[in-house]
């Protein structure tokens, strides 16, 4: 009985040993041996138990099972502890026996990209790592000539179809021979281990270049220029690219100087053929595919259209865009980038780097026009360049310009051309004496296109700053007047600025509802006007115009009329409109402007119009519809300018858009200014005095 009792008992602590886990094992087991061993002590105090346990060899017998039991249990704990550790051991041996490499890859076997042995090179480190492959600096052993060993990575191996591909793009690359492409020596592979054996460049990619600002627009040109080349060849081949991108394009060491801006004919290089596509190549994506990098990606190419070399021309002229504004034209994910190549326009890059010349730009746009028939061709991108593109090409000497204040930190007042192109940018929001404190909140010019700016900076007492500062063309501030307070000649809140041909200023202040008048050297003449319910007072004045017919108007926005002044400030009459013939409630007026023949055009809110009145009779004119747009504050008031040909030009303030119209109202075109608008003044060369 005892000996059948004892073998249960030594048979189970067996059996949980090996079944649970260490620390679960320990626990059972000792608990066993020790309610074995009471047990036990007990049983041999009892002379009359079954068995004779009493028996001293017995009992000593039982005592020894019980103890190796409960020993046994502690053994699981120190199996648990000891095995890591052992592994450890082990694994630190495997790793002091591979072979030193740079990059932790053993020659002799490539862990990750095969298992096959690569006999002829010896690998040194690993440059670079892409989504499908590795690029190592390696020494073939033929003839000691260092060469750049491109492997996939191993669980692309598998893929008979992308090993094909792999290797089609060292066919495509062999049979290149441009001096701006990376040569490839040969292809081939190891057992499982396919590689492709070219020309080892040491230097940096147009991408690292660009998040390091390094690159200057004379750099820029040429890296446009050497890679225009490149592709010209290919595309002569019957080759597209379909990927470029910053990345896909090398500039080598030593090849860039910076005094002055140079590189290198031969030191741009254009790599990674592996989704090329033509007559020579067989394709292997599938058709309606989109393939390349959704930031650089065509529209056709976006849409899975049958695509052409145009495709890389576009491609080009968005890298070019990245590398003379420092940022990609257009940004967010994957499906919001594929619809902005579809249908968006980005800001022209010299509108982001106000240093970018009209010629260049331009030319960025050409390439980067959504219809493939409309973009420049190579021929044209090449040409470009060596003509010249960093030459300014803005004089100010059209008979239109557009002066605008922005709500940018950069270049807050613009001058742009009838068309919308920025002729010059001024100044900058910070501190120093060439900067201003904030944008300008109105901007007015003289007949040599000199600008008034109103910037509104508080400060009471006799240190408060000027708040009306006359710039030259160029930016240079020549004088400043207007200090925040109520006397003559100060300011509470300069909202509206207009300068006459009869070379005087008018300054509205909203707060104060007054008009003052200046000399164009800023010496205070007189004011007028005062808070009131209209004929010479007003209730929340918006903006002031001296117009070339003479006399100075004054939006009265919150009378809901239009004031008309003689140059001294003497009431003459008031203009409103009402909302029916029957009611006597008056239509809210948000703008007002003059044209040189003493036409008044007034924007009528009420009914999202421009409405012209023809003096001396007072009749109503041609109309012009001003449709809302999207984030447009109708509660802003619209400045509207207009030119010698009876063009109205409108813009909304807090808008980005200056609409032109044609005399008969149809709309021309929307120009885009690319940040907000804070006040716009249309100049005419031609103003005469009266």
């Amino acid at each position: 009985m005892t000996t059948i009792l004892l073998l249960s008992l030594f048979a189970f602590a067996v059996f949980i040993f090996w079944r649970l886990p260490a620390i679960l094992t320990t626990l059972v087991a000792g608990g066993t041996g020790l309610v074995f061993a009471i047990a036990l002590f007990f049983l041999a105090q009892n002379p009359a138990f079954s068995g004779g346990i009493s028996n001293p060899h017995r009992a000593d017998a039982s005592l020894v099972i019980a103890a190796m039991i409960l020993v046994s249990s502690l053994v699981p704990l120190g199996t648990a502890y000891a095995r890591p550790r052992a592994n450890k051991r082990r694994n630190n041996s495997r790793e002091s026996n591979r072979a030193p490499t740079l990059a932790g890859v053993n020659a002799n076997n490539l862990k990750g990209e095969g298992n096959s042995n690569l006999s002829r090179y010896e690998l040194r480190d690993r440059v670079g790592i892409g989504g499908m492959a590795t690029v190592y600096r390696a020494l073939r052993k033929d003839d000691s000539k260092i060469v750049a060993l491109k492997i996939p990575q191993e669980k692309f191996v598998a893929d008979a179809k992308f090993v094909r591909r792999f290797h089609r793009e060292a066919e495509v690359l062999m049979r290149l021979n441009h001096p701006n492409i990376i040569k490839v020596f040969e292809h081939s592979n190891e057992g499982t281990t396919h590689f492709i054996s070219m020309e080892f460049v040491e230097g940096e990619s147009l991408e690292s270049l660009i998040e390091t600002r390094r690159l200057t627009l004379e750099h820029s040109t040429m890296v446009l220029r050497a890679t225009a080349d490149a592709l010209r060849y290919i595309h002569k081949q019957g080759i597209i690219h379909r990927d470029i991108k910053p990345g896909n394009i090398m500039v080598t060491k030593s090849a860039m100087g910076f005094n002055p801006p140079s590189i290198e004919p031969n030191g741009v290089k254009l790599m990674d053929f592996g989704i090329a596509a033509g007559k020579v190549l067989t394709r292997l994506t599938m058709t309606g595919a989109r393939v390349g990098t959704p930031v650089y990606m065509s529209p056709e190419q976006a849409r899975g259209l049958k695509i052409d070399h145009r495709t890389d021309i576009y491609s080009l002229g968005l890298v070019f865009y990245e590398m003379v504004t420092g940022v990609t034209a257009f940004k967010g994910g994957y499906e919001a980038v594929v619809q902005a190549q579809i249908f968006q326009t980005p800001t022209p890059p010299r509108q982001v780097n106000l240093e970018v010349s009209q010629k260049l730009n331009d030319l960025v746009m050409r390439m980067i026009e959504k219809d493939p028939e409309k973009r420049a061709s190579l021929n044209e991108v090449i040409e470009a360049v060596d003509v010249g593109l960093l030459e300014g090409s803005s004089s100010l000497d059209g008979p239109v310009q557009l002066v605008v204040s922005l709500n940018s930190r950069k270049g807050p007042l613009r001058i742009l051309d009838g068309k919308g192109n920025l002729e010059r940018s001024l100044s900058s929001i910070g501190q120093g004496a060439d900067k201003f404190p904030a944008a300008p909140v109105a901007v007015a010019a003289d007949r040599e296109l000199n600008l008034f700016a109103a910037v509104f900076e508080y400060r009471a007492g006799e240190s408060s700053p000027k708040m009306i500062r006359k710039l030259d063309p160029n930016g240079v501030e020549l004088s400043a007047f207007g200090n925040y307070g109520m006397k003559p000649g100060d300011f509470l809140y300069p909202a509206a600025i207009s300068v006459a041909p009869w070379d005087q200023v008018y300054v509205l202040d909203s707060e104060a509802c007054m008009v003052q008048r200046f000399t164009l050297e800023g010496q205070f003449i007189s004011k007028f006007g005062g808070r009131g319910t209209g004929r010479g007072t007003f209730d929340d004045p918006r903006n002031v115009i001296a117009g070339s017919d003479g006399f100075v108007y004054v939006l009265d926005y919150g009378n809901r009329q239009v004031q008309r002044f003689t140059k001294d400030g003497e009431f003459i009459q008031r203009f409103s409109f009402k909302i029916n013939s029957e009611s006597s409630e008056l239509r809210v007026l948000d703008g007002v402007g003059v044209d040189t023949t003493g036409v008044l055009y007034i924007a009528d809110a009420s009914s999202s119009k421009i409405r012209s009145l023809i003096f001396p009779a007072g009749k109503q004119g041609q109309s012009f519809n001003i449709e809302p747009l999207h984030g447009e504050d109708t509660n802003n008031v619209m400045d509207i300018g207009i030119d010698h040909q009876g063009h109205v030009y409108a813009a909304r303030r807090g808008g980005h858009i200056v609409r032109k119209f044609a005399p008969d109202g149809t709309l021309l075109v929307n120009i885009e200014t690319y940040a907000p608008i804070l006040s716009f003044h249309l100049f005419l060369r031609d103003m005469v005095k009266n």
